[in-house]
């Protein structure tokens, strides 16, 4: 009896113990006060029903869990806004069925892209677009509930980003981004992904750290980066391409930034969705801590 009531005061005294060390872990915050609840929009399409909404409300569940999410509307008038007459016709269609997910991230931790039935454009190009729009320090899924090409998802992703984020993106930067969406998918069609992703943004990186505006110099870097990459381009190309960089280079995006927002690509988005492992594992370190430190009171009250 008198081991038993040994044991319970071991038991409990570890518990307090135990309790406390939990309780002081759970409760640390960043220096500089409490951590603010991540912001998120969720653009949906207008043109989805229920059941598609529905399924893409649950993928994103994945991401979204308790966090306070606020869902809009993007229409495929808004989409046309920007690509009527800067990617072929087909690509924008005549509904908004792409959505987008967009959760603000802290400072220079920037931008994290991933897609689900987008067939046209990678999640490299997006992010490098919405650098130029001017989005940043975003994690940003873009789905369909069937395959659709992706082209006209920009438009949604960004005006998630301006309502999570309370800022409005400056429209020239925004329609600049577009256009190299735009000539970034046209490009893939005749070189490839990979190619096309890799071109856009040495040539973009090029003309921003040289701050290049005369045409006939981005002209040769384009050409430079076009023999590097063996890559043929047409004169059309190249004069759309010029013009494009042009207006990149008004934009006064620095090399450090366009950098630091694309680094995050480099990372899995695997872990996110193991949050919830890792809570369990927490747990089980806590409850190995507990029996072993009942096993040392027990014996020091023996």
């Amino acid at each position: 009896m008198i081991l038993d009531r040994r044991f319970i005061v071991a038991l409990v005294f570890a518990s307090i113990i135990v309790s406390a060390g939990l309780y002081s872990r759970l409760q640390t915050v960043p220096a500089g006060g409490e951590k603010e609840k991540p912001r998120v929009v969720i653009a949906m399409g207008e043109d989805l029903n229920t059941e598609q909404e529905n399924s893409l409300m649950q993928y994103f569940g994945d991401w979204k869990r308790d966090k306070d999410t606020r869902v809009i509307r993007v229409s495929n008038s808004e989409e046309r806004a920007y690509l009527q007459g800067v990617v072929e016709e087909r690509l924008i269609g005549s509904r908004a069925i792409s959505s987008a997910y967009v959760e603000l991230l802290d400072k220079n931790k920037g931008i994290e892209v991933s897609t689900h039935n987008i067939t046209a454009i990678t999640p490299f190009m997006y992010a490098n677009a919405l650098t130029t729009a001017g989005s940043k320090d975003a994690r940003i899924i873009v789905a369909a509930p069937f395959e659709v090409s992706g082209t006209a998802a920009l438009t949604g992703i960004i005006k998630a980003f301006e309502s999570a984020s309370g800022e409005k993106l400056s429209e020239s930067a925004k329609e600049t981004a577009h256009q190299e969406m735009a000539e970034t998918s046209r490009l893939a069609q005749e070189l490839g992904e990979s190619k096309a992703e890799k071109f856009i943004y040495e040539v973009k990186r090029k003309v921003i750290e040289n701050r290049s505006s005369d045409p006939e110099e981005i002209r040769k870097i384009i050409l430079d980066i076009s023999a590097e990459l063996n890559v043929k381009l047409s004169e059309e190309s190249i004069d759309r391409m010029v013009l494009l960089m042009q207006r990149i280079n008004g934009l006064k995006i620095s090399v450090e930034g366009l950098n630091e927002q694309l680094k995050s690509l480099e990372r899995s988005l695997g872990d996110i969705r193991n949050t919830g492992r890792e809570a369990a594992n927490f747990f089980e370190e806590i409850l190995a801590e507990l029996k072993s430190l009942i096993e040392k009171i027990s014996t020091f009250l023996a």
